[in-house]
């Protein structure tokens, strides 16, 4: 990785449009199998006493989940993990940990859509971090999830302010 250029994001000779398709295919499907809701409502929400219908406790309950089992490490080049991978390995980097937590909110219908933060190397826009968000009474949440201090609601470029002063 040569200075700014951040090439860890893109999968090699693909774009990062490329990659978000991936990640959301990956959660749609993975999201409407049977056992992902099963997973969710046993796993996640019972045990975090959400009560049906809370909509914004269920998807502060998949975020605190996520972001407390699942650990964040980054990989050399770039792979996308499926959501089901992610449950048995207990770790990924930003797109395989948002594309668990999009996959969890479409198993109990929770609209969701995929955000990419991008920074301008050399005059053009690169991408290097994805998360989701989550529709709620028609309110977007931010569930970032790539560190265990992001709180529910919280913009990423928030998250990194408030942990190291970053400025983008």
């Amino acid at each position: 990785m040569a200075g700014t250029d951040f090439q860890f994001w893109r999968i090699p000779y693909k774009s990062a449009t490329h990659t978000r398709t991936l990640v959301r295919r990956c959660a749609q499907v993975y999201g409407a199998h049977p056992l992902m809701q099963v997973f969710v409502v046993r796993r996640v929400l019972r045990p975090a006493g959400v009560e049906p219908r809370d909509l914004v406790g269920a998807a502060r309950a998949i975020h605190a989940w996520v972001t407390r089992h699942i650990e964040f490490h980054n990989e050399s080049g770039e792979q996308v993990k499926t959501p089901g991978c992610v449950l048995r390995l207990r770790f990924g980097d930003c797109d395989d940990r948002t594309g668990l937590v999009a996959a969890m909110l479409e198993s109990i219908r929770i609209p969701w859509r995929l955000q990419l933060l991008a920074r301008r190397v050399d005059g053009r826009l690169r991408p290097f971090h994805i998360w989701p968000q989550a529709r709620i009474s028609g309110r977007w949440w931010d569930l970032e999830t790539s560190d265990r201090a992001a709180r529910f609601g919280e913009h990423p470029v928030a998250l990194m302010k408030r942990l190291q002063g970053l400025s983008l």
